[in-house]
């Protein structure tokens, strides 16, 4: 849609270039109009949107060029916002029809949404399922070659995949639960690369409360990743279905990144050695292990994660550390690490990030002091290395030469891997069901596990057989 962005000489606003001819599905003109009105929508103190007060951080101010050309004023510069408008980072981008919304109301747009994609809407029941059209015509995004979309609303796994079978569905989001499952009844099952990492991370240890802890010593939190058996996972939990991480929120196709050097330092610095893991312990005085309050949880899509947690508790009890597992539901667990984190201080959890290709906005909630977990540090209560971290990530946001910003993420990334803080378990995978009788062959996106992403692509058997 965006057809291309630059960065203002002053490094303080963006311009986007609309392609021209676009269309609503009701006819009118898409234009930068609707961008205007749709970002500023989004970032309005009544909207809903979970990114909404991220925009109103950014977003100094919106001013329509042309009919095909927008300029967003930041404040600061921000050299990584126009990934954060992008289906690839978040929904931010998302357009709505001014002209329309203006002219129906808000609560018609949502009876009878209009959009400009490659899907028409047709019909919602709440709970049930949403039905789509294809648009007639060429799209630029791609031209379905399916008539109709339903998407069903299954959240039974075990339910979805019989209908996946029975050919009710054509194809299904599983887990590796399933896989099994899939393979015995002959259906083609779709394994989408590097949409996520498994992670555990210590919560707190910046405080006062926690400098006589064991985790307190990094020599400790380095032993307990040298514990962990990450392919016995990869094998028996995932089935074979996940790959070996890199560091924390990185993943092949990261920007401002070498790749082949931190595949490379994973491969031994995650590596599963026990010894040495008992050896640094002995080093840091704890010969005989400690307690360690662990908190299991699974984000939502990722029910595995739960097992992966399982798995690195009993690595743990196996080199002397007394883990004390608690499982939480994530509603449950979310609320924990809101305000002042009292409940998971001084403990290890389990957590997840996302498949993107800018790790720096994981990397902005994770460890700034005003970042939503702040492991490294808080407003009114960072230290030197805290301090050092925040200045090194605004350093990273700002660098406008890609040299520099690639060596200043570098150091960030080393920052954040020798700290033993966040530490990555395993690269997980998406995965998909697929009855053969329905859809044709086609080839993930690596990162990229949303429906969305495939439904204008997926060909007809008769088209790609598999």
């Amino acid at each position: 849609m965006t057809e291309k962005w630059e960065l203002a000489e002053d490094g303080l606003s963006w311009f986007f270039h609309l392609q021209k001819g676009l269309k609503w599905h009701n006819g009118d003109p898409l234009t930068a109009h609707d961008v205007k009105f749709s970002l500023e929508r989004t970032m309005s103190e009544e909207s809903l949107s979970s990114r909404a007060a991220a925009l109103r951080r950014n977003v100094k101010s919106i001013e329509v060029v042309d009919d095909h050309t927008v300029r967003v004023y930041t404040n600061g510069v921000q050299v990584h916002f126009p990934a954060g408008l992008s289906r690839a980072v978040f929904q931010e981008g998302q357009l709505m029809p001014k002209n329309y919304i203006e002219t129906v109301g808000v609560e018609k747009f949502r009876e009878e949404p209009v959009g400009s994609g490659p899907w028409k809407f047709v019909e919602s029941v709440p709970g049930d399922y949403v039905e789509f059209e294809a648009v007639e015509g060429p799209h630029w995004r791609g031209t379905p070659n399916f008539k109709r979309l339903r998407i069903l609303l299954v959240p039974e796994e075990s339910t979805r995949v019989a209908m996946v079978r029975t050919g009710e569905a054509a194809i299904a989001s599983i887990s590796p639960e399933s896989i099994r499952e899939v393979e015995a009844a002959n259906l083609k099952l779709i394994s989408v690369p590097a949409t996520m990492q498994a992670i555990y991370q210590f919560w707190g240890m910046y405080k006062d409360s926690q400098k006589d802890s064991p985790l307190a010593d990094v020599r400790v939190r380095e032993a307990l990743s040298l514990a962990i058996d990450r392919q016995q996972i990869i094998d028996h939990v995932m089935y074979g279905q996940a790959r070996w991480p890199m560091p924390f929120a990185t993943f092949p196709y990261a920007v401002d990144t070498d790749i082949e050097k931190w595949q490379a330092w994973g491969r031994e610095a995650l590596r599963y050695d026990p010894e040495r893991a008992k050896e640094l312990l002995a080093e840091a005085g704890y010969p005989d292990g400690f307690e360690l309050k662990f908190a299991n949880t699974a984000l939502p899509g990722t029910p595995y994660m739960t097992q992966i947690g399982i798995a690195v508790a009993d690595f743990w009890q196996k080199i002397g550390v007394n883990v004390d597992i608690k499982h939480y539901e994530w509603g449950a667990f979310r609320l924990l690490y809101r305000g002042d984190q009292k409940a998971l201080t001084g403990a290890a959890s389990m957590f997840r990030t996302a498949g993107r290709p800018v790790a720096v906005a994981r990397y902005s909630g994770g460890f700034t002091s005003k970042g939503g977990h702040h492991l490294f540090g808080e407003e009114g209560n960072c230290n030197d290395f805290c301090q050092a971290y925040d200045m090194l990530h605004q350093e990273v946001v700002t660098a406008q030469d890609p040299e520099e910003r690639a060596r200043k993420t570098d150091e960030m990334l080393t920052m954040v891997a020798d700290s033993w803080i966040a530490v990555p378990i395993i690269e997980g995978m998406g995965y998909w069901a697929v009855n053969p009788e329905k859809v044709g062959a086609f080839k993930p996106i690596p990162g990229r596990h949303e429906f969305g992403d495939v439904f204008e692509r997926m060909p007809r058997p008769e088209q790609k057989p598999w």
